[in-house]
């Protein structure tokens, strides 16, 4: 009898750490935009939430996360310097390294989202192609993505 039980619980165990091993984050990304300064994708600060590293926060023009094939990638933006003034994100764009998205093309919403399925040795560059307020001039940024094990 202790020994069913020593085995059920060694299964049990081993499935526990398993589904933990696998499991996938979802990294929040927020753009800061100062959107009173005259030109505002030379003037923003990108963050990352909690769970998410950073490989390199203090380098403007180099923001870089580091994720895992099957986590999630979610962006949004605001202004840093008027609350009541909208920053949207039209689209994600993609611009060298590993197609590490479903599409080169990801189409800005409430939620701007997606899902990485695959990996590269080379970092992941993209354009953040965005829109302040009810202007339609389009600015955009470049950050990255480093994919790993």
């Amino acid at each position: 009898m202790r020994t069913h039980l020593f085995k059920v619980f060694v299964v049990f165990t081993l499935v526990l750490l398993s589904s933990k091993s696998f499991a996938q984050d979802v990294h929040q990304i927020t753009l800061l935009v100062d959107t009173k300064n005259k030109v505002p994708e030379k003037t923003y600060t990108m963050k990352a939430g909690d769970n998410t590293t950073v490989l390199n926060a203090n380098a403007q023009d180099a923001f870089t996360i580091f994720a895992r094939v099957g986590d999630q990638i979610k962006w949004n933006a605001v202004s840093s310097s008027e609350p009541d003034v909208s920053v949207a994100i039209n689209q994600i764009k993609y611009i060298s390294g590993p197609r590490i998205f479903s599409s080169d093309l990801i189409q800005g919403k409430n939620t701007t989202q997606a899902t990485v399925i695959r990996g590269g040795n080379e970092m992941y560059v993209y354009q953040i192609q965005f829109t302040i307020g009810t202007d339609s001039k389009m600015y955009s940024i470049s950050p990255k993505i480093q994919i790993g094990d």
